[in-house]
């Protein structure tokens, strides 16, 4: 009896060592994310790679949801200032310092997280850092009541591409009663009420300490990189205790704006509510959306009409001339939720068809889904992770946001082998849970005389006879 369990149990030891081993970055060859936590809790990640130049950044958990009602649009008024100069470093003094460096400078304050990024010669990474610590630690909140006016201007004058608006426009419909739905590209209504006193609020409650991940990729030393961050963030405060929240409330519903005038095309997106980063489903999310996958139209080696992908067969062969200019799958992550849906462009005439291809190829991702579809999208997926331009700043970039949404790096090796756990079973599974009958937010733009009634499209989220 006991020599028949130690046999059924060492394959299980085998399979799991071996995973581990093949998790690790070094069997891979790939370089491993060290962490390292200061005394006031700011998280210090390397990456290290040979090379002469050196990307390193302050990584934020704070961005429009951090908002309050009082402080609406001081995220988009702070990425306005930022270039306007520091405290310590007036404008001029900035931009002739990053330029002197022959370093490039990029600030990026999105919906949940908020990232200031500088590449730089290995040589000038101590003046980078500083520069940062500057950006983040001092920033020119003293410059609004001057400034106010031009930077209000140039915010509303400024061109949002409408894919941009119209995902903004979801996230309001889809979580309009919390701070997740706040706008990103505005218009921002308490934009003119803002103060100094209010954004010093926002910066002293968000930029904190615990909230707070420096990390650098690129031709540098890790520890050299943590005594740099330490001279210039040791002194960031820590925050008071998280206080527990509830999960941001998911709503149903529809808001959509028709404009016949505004040319020929129509711009729709219907979302669904998902799962946050750390959710055990997220990965399979993940292949869901490259399961749907993208297409634009006469674009791309492979034409859409003959294309393996049955979304993008079917939407580019119908009617014959297809029923859509373009459309994607989209899969946003948070901390506490995330949003799974699908957006398209398509001809005021080809409305009704384009929406009831895309509702009905998620709806038979709970149903009908096959495993040449799942490897498909497996492998298209893996291609898309791992086939970045190799960049020191777009590699700083993904160990910032690792380490913000899952408080390490994960390595390309282990995400493969999670990606490639996943089967037709899996996706069946996670689709039915959380798309088959549930809520949609739907948001949509333009001539929508073919668009269908919300309970209609409620009604395509299940398989159903008549």
């Amino acid at each position: 009896m006991l020599g028949q369990f130690s046999r059924q149990m060492r394959p299980a030891r085998f399979t799991r060592a071996v995973s581990q081993v093949l998790a690790d970055p070094m069997a891979w060859n790939q370089a491993p994310v060290t962490v390292t936590t200061l005394a006031n809790g700011v998280r210090v990640a390397t990456k290290e790679s040979f090379s002469e130049t050196t990307s390193v950044g302050v990584y934020l958990d704070a961005g429009v949801r951090n908002e309050t009602e009082e402080t609406k649009g001081a995220t988009a008024l702070l990425e306005q200032l930022a270039t306007t100069g520091t405290a310590k470093r007036p404008a001029a003094k900035l931009e002739a310092e990053i330029e002197g460096m022959g370093a490039a400078l990029d600030m990026s304050y999105g919906r949940e997280h908020s990232s200031f990024t500088m590449n730089v010669f290995n040589k000038d990474l101590a003046q980078g850092v500083d520069i940062l610590s500057d950006l983040v630690t001092a920033p020119g909140i003293a410059n609004l009541d001057k400034e106010k006016a031009n930077l209000m201007r140039k915010i509303e004058e400024t061109e949002k591409p409408t894919r941009q608006v119209i995902d903004d426009r979801l996230h309001a419909c889809a979580f309009r009663d919390v701070s997740l739905g706040y706008s990103t590209v505005g218009p921002f209504e308490n934009m003119a009420n803002l103060t100094q006193a209010h954004l010093k609020q926002y910066v002293d409650t968000n930029y904190t300490a615990e909230k707070m991940v420096i990390a650098a990729a690129g031709g540098m030393k890790h520890d050299e990189v943590v005594k740099l961050a330490e001279k210039a963030f040791g002194g960031v405060k820590a925050g008071p205790p998280v206080i527990g929240t509830t999960k941001p409330y998911f709503c149903g519903a529809e808001l959509s704006y028709r404009n016949d005038e505004m040319g020929p095309l129509a711009y729709i997106s219907v979302g669904w509510e998902a799962v946050p980063w750390k959710s055990p489903d997220a990965v399979t999310f993940m292949v869901m959306q490259a399961i749907i996958g993208s297409y634009k139209k006469n674009t791309g080696i492979v034409p859409g009409s003959i294309s393996g992908n049955r979304t993008i067969n079917n939407v580019a062969n119908k009617m014959g001339v297809g029923c859509a200019e373009e459309f994607e799958a989209f899969m946003h992550f948070y901390k506490d939720t995330g949003i799974f849906g699908w957006y398209v462009v398509c001809d005021e005439v080809a409305v009704e068809h384009a929406i009831g291809e895309l509702m009905f190829s998620v709806n038979l991702l709970s149903f009908s889904v096959t495993d040449e579809e799942v490897e498909r999208a497996k492998r298209e997926l893996k291609a898309t992770l791992m086939s970045g331009s190799g960049s020191s700043m777009e590699s700083c970039a993904e160990v910032g946001k690792q380490v913000l949404a899952y408080g390490r790096g994960l390595p390309p090796a282990e995400m493969a082998l999670r990606i490639d756990a996943v089967d037709a079973e899996e996706v069946k599974r996670v689709a039915y849970k959380y798309c088959n009958d549930q809520e949609i937010s739907v948001t949509a733009l333009g001539p929508l005389h073919g668009m269908p009634a919300f309970y209609t499209l409620r009604q395509a989220t299940y398989m159903y006879r008549y």
